[in-house]
């Protein structure tokens, strides 16, 4: 490999747009680029710009990951290797753990700029869009793309824009664009081989690939390019990691659920509960500290903190010569990732079903009504779940008689060990194909292509899911044991008989477009020549949600409520003009507009300006400003709108302003809340600013910061605003009125009706304000006898992340974490590497870092204690490479040197605790061997 002589004319953009975070620095992305078969110096279209340029640098930040950059990290998957970018954030991304949980909403795993969200981070492959995954109708399934589905075998380079582009690129760029480059024009064969595993011998991971092309375009005018990869990872649970856990008595933190095995029962109509197995909760269940009348159940031992995944993916791309200056070219793929979870038992409590239409409630209706003082005692009983008969074999009539049950069916808060865990296999197939002509004509550069994309999901539950309608008929007869081991194996039978087993859902989300773009120079000014870039897209996107029929009615125990079909096209078209201007020799301008039209939503023009200041050969100077937009997805829009309930004792405070003197239904209820999509959103916008310096000191050093500040206003929220906030107390209900919705007046004090629902569709809310500055710096010594040296760092720093609140006010989420959803927004993070080189070697160290944060309070905790802080996290990873063996290489690598566990947290997500699911790597040690062999 060579390393050209660092200069800002050439190549120092590479270091302003921030190379992969902690490897060699080669300046032939962004300098002169040449063709392979010809050797000519051609020009080139970065990321971010539609202009073809001899040299790629620009006024814009971008960072850019090449294929020997990405072999050093040791990544396993592209889900993997976008973690490591320092401008990427744990916050608003979607993990494949998180979300291979027996959630409902598929295996997705996606990639979040600034923090501001997976569907505002646009995902292209080759500069052109890649369908959204789909699985799971609603939230970033429904919005986003799965990065997964991009095989990391067939990646050449990663180029991330740092900026808003919709001027550009239309929709969804609003907090930048991650194009994955992937490899073309090869001749040969070379295949790899690839297996990790962890240091405890936990969980394995094994992979191969062969890449092979055909033909030269200077000799026979074509080359056909192919690849084959096929993956197998172990699964790893959380059993085997000490610190996944919802209780730390130390820290006054106890997430575990109430609802448990042995099963708690429900002593009053205070919920009050009480077991009684006690003092042995085992070995399900503990007893904890902090509540000792009954038993706990933590989720995190029964998880799959990494699933089982079998990947395999094909690649083809080709191009063929049809005049000296036309070609014609097509690229394919196919991806298909199964990917099998574990979750922890069903929760089957009294009150499971959320549904009205589930069929079981007739059935519950009429078993209640065999006891006429249930009512009495229980005014709230729900729409029908798990109790236990006074006839069962199994009731314990000396504790049902020591708190004036007798006689009484037993209300149970069980965890359902009589079915066992959870397995889901999520299986998603994605193919993509462009066909499309490139090349000159009458003075233009053109390319004109066809897409198709499509992402097609199915979830199968394979056991451990009880279907209601079929499952509660046992459950309900009194034959299995709650509180213990069941001695009929024949109930044992018929209840995991009962399950529901088979496809839960189904979904498929398609992308079909055709594109036109030409770039040339109009004329020239005494700086130099104006480009010119003029774009023209036509596309029609699709979606399809098919549900169960027992998702339809709810009856699936531990997916939540019900969710009914979607389906929805819309067409879009856009318009778009490019112009670089010179405007003095070393001062260049770049003005771009776009119109885009999205059908049932409406229009949108997003203008940009930026300028790049040369004033010395060792100095530049760069800024931008534009507009962006995001349109609501299909999913937003259209998700059929369905019914849930608010969580036990919702109070309406205006109805029941006292609990002693107010009815039930308004002082301790779950009220039905309606949500869904609503085809009355409008687009999300934001205005993005970024300014810039880029350094060379000195010979072979530099440095590059880019500051950045992205405001947005009108952002689309899934679910609306929380009813939890709008009925903490009356005043807030007399304020966000419009979203409850009541009946006729009734004689209440108030002179208002009941409540009859609460309204929690989609909407657009708040504003959120981004700032902050990336640094990249990186210096190079060489030695004697091919010695090398190279050292890197890259960080970014985030100096305000401020998103408004429902009354108006802005509250800072910098170095918080989220407990909604995981994750965090940390003021600083980098990524920091050491290389050295000496003929056939090269060694690399590499560290991860992000600062500490604060911590959410403990559950236990009084509400006026200082928070907690979450330790920094920074882990090291060391690889050796060999290529002293012809056309071969070979690697050792250990990823977390020193076996550092993440640090502890009160967060809880998805079902775990102890640690933030959505950074962490909890595999610990990871040691992994690559030999790769290259017949040419």
């Amino acid at each position: 490999m060579s390393y050209p002589t660092l200069k800002i004319k050439k190549s120092v953009i590479a270091v302003s747009a921030a190379l992969a975070p902690m490897l060699v620095v080669s300046g032939h992305a962004f300098g002169q680029a040449q063709d392979p078969d010809t050797s000519k110096v051609q020009r080139v279209i970065v990321t971010g710009s539609s202009i073809k340029r001899i040299d790629g640098e620009t006024a814009l930040p971008v960072q850019v990951m090449k294929r020997e950059e990405i072999e050093r990290t040791g990544a396993t998957s592209t889900e993997e290797l976008v973690k490591s970018l320092s401008s990427l954030s744990s916050a608003g991304s979607s993990t494949t753990v998180a979300n291979a949980s027996g959630y409902g909403g598929g295996s997705i795993a996606t990639v979040s700029l600034r923090g501001m969200g997976s569907a505002r981070t646009l995902v292209l492959v080759n500069g052109r869009r890649v369908a959204v995954y789909g699985g799971g109708s609603a939230g970033s399934a429904g919005s986003s793309v799965d990065v997964n589905s991009i095989p990391l075998s067939a990646i050449e380079r990663v180029e991330v824009l740092k900026d808003g582009a919709s001027a550009v690129y239309g929709s969804d760029a609003i907090a930048g664009v991650v194009n994955f480059i992937l490899r073309k024009d090869y001749q040969g064969v070379e295949g790899s081989a690839n297996y990790g595993q962890t240091s405890d011998h936990k969980a394995r991971d094994r992979k191969a690939t062969i890449f092979a092309g055909y033909g030269s375009m200077a000799e026979q005018g074509w080359n056909v390019t192919g690849s084959v990869t096929v993956q197998n990872t172990d699964p790893l649970m959380g059993i085997d990691r000490d610190y996944a856990r919802r209780l730390n008595a130390d820290q006054k933190n106890d997430v575990t659920s109430s609802i448990a095995f042995p099963a708690n029962v429900v002593l009053n109509n205070k919920g009050t509960l009480g077991n009684p197995a006690l003092p042995n909760c085992g070995p399900v269940s503990v007893l904890s500290p902090f509540n000792t009348t009954r038993c706990s159940y933590d989720n995190s031992p029964f998880v799959s903190l990494q699933p089982h995944f079998e990947k395999a993916s094909l690649m083809a791309n080709g191009r063929l010569r049809l005049s000296s200056e036309t070609e014609a070219y097509f690229e394919s793929g196919y991806t298909k990732n199964k990917i099998t979870s574990t979750t922890q038992h069903v929760p089957l409590a009294y009150n499971s079903i959320t549904t009205a239409t589930n069929p079981y409630v007739p059935a519950w209706n009429a078993l209640i009504a065999q006891y006429p003082g249930m009512t009495t005692k229980y005014p709230a009983l729900g729409r029908g779940g798990f109790v236990l008969i006074p006839s069962s074999p199994y009731y314990p009539a000396a504790f049902a008689a020591a708190n004036g049950l007798t006689g009484l069916p037993l209300l149970l808060n069980y965890r359902d060990v009589a079915n066992g865990q959870r397995n889901t296999l999520d299986v998603s197939e994605n193919a993509r194909f462009v066909a499309g002509v490139r090349g000159s004509y009458a003075g233009w550069d053109v390319d004109s292509a066809f897409l198709y994309t499509q992402s097609k999901v199915h979830e199968e539950l394979l056991s451990g899911y009880a279907q209601y309608s079929k499952v509660l008929p046992i459950f309900n007869s009194g034959v299995i044991n709650p509180f213990g081991p069941t001695t009929d194996q024949s109930a044992i039978d018929a209840v995991r008989n009962a399950e529901f087993r088979g496809t839960s859902y189904a979904s498929k989300t398609s992308t079909t477009s055709v594109d036109l773009k030409g770039s040339r120079e109009i004329f020239n000014l005494p700086a130099g020549a104006v480009g010119l870039a003029l774009g023209a897209e036509l596309r029609r996107e699709k979606f399809e949600y098919n549900p169960s029929v027992a998702i339809q009615t709810g009856d699936i125990a531990g997916l939540g409520g019900n969710a009914f079909p979607v389906t929805g096209a819309r067409n879009v078209s856009s318009v778009y003009a490019e112009t670089s201007i010179p405007i003095l020799k070393k001062l260049d301008g770049d003005v771009a507009v776009r119109y885009d039209n999205y059908q049932g939503v409406g229009h949108t023009v997003n203008p940009k300006a930026s300028i790049r200041w040369q004033p010395t050969e060792s100095l530049l100077l760069r800024s931008a400003v534009g507009k962006g937009f995001r349109a609501p997805s299909l999913t937003d829009l259209y998700t059929p709108q369905a019914t849930s309930i608010t969580g036990n004792g919702t109070r309406d405070y205006l109805r029941c302003p006292n609990l002693t003197t107010g009815a039930p239904r308004d002082c301790n209820n779950q009220f039905t809340t309606v949500t869904g999509g609503n085809p009355n959103l409008k687009p999300e916008k934001s205005t993005s600013i970024t300014a810039g310096i880029v350094w060379e000191p000195v010979k072979n050093a530099s440095i590059a910061l880019d500051a950045f500040r992205i405001n947005l206003k009108d952002a689309i929220v899934v679910g609306g605003l929380s009813s939890t906030y709008f009925m903490a107390n009356a005043a807030r209900e007399q304020l966000y009125a419009k979203f409850i919705n009541r009946g006729a007046p009734d004689g209440n004090a108030s002179g208002l009706g009941p409540i009859e629902s609460i309204t929690q569709t989609n909407a657009n809310l708040f504003k959120t304000q981004v700032a902050g500055v990336d640094v990249d710096a990186m210096y190079r010594l060489r030695f004697g006898d091919g010695n090398r040296l190279n050292l890197r760092l890259s960080g970014t720093y985030m100096a305000k992340y401020d998103v408004q609140g429902p009354d108006g006010n802005y509250t800072s989420s910098l170095d918080q974490a989220l407990s909604a959803s995981g994750g965090v927004v940390l003021r600083w993070k980098h990524n920091a590497s050491a290389t050295w080189e000496n003929g056939p070697y090269a060694v690399t160290l590499l560290q991860n870092y992000q600062k500490g944060y604060t911590d959410v309070l403990a559950n236990l905790m009084p509400t006026s204690t200082t928070p907690r802080k979450v330790d920094a996290y920074a882990t090291y990873d060391m690889q050796l490479a060999y290529t002293g063996i012809k056309n071969t290489k070979l690697t050792l690598g250990v990823k977390n040197l020193f076996d550092r566990d993440p640090p502890y947290t009160n967060l809880t997500s998805n079902f775990l605790g102890g640690y933030d699911v959505s950074y962490s790597d909890p595999r610990g040690r990871y040691i992994y061997v690559t030999a790769s062999y290259a017949y040419k």
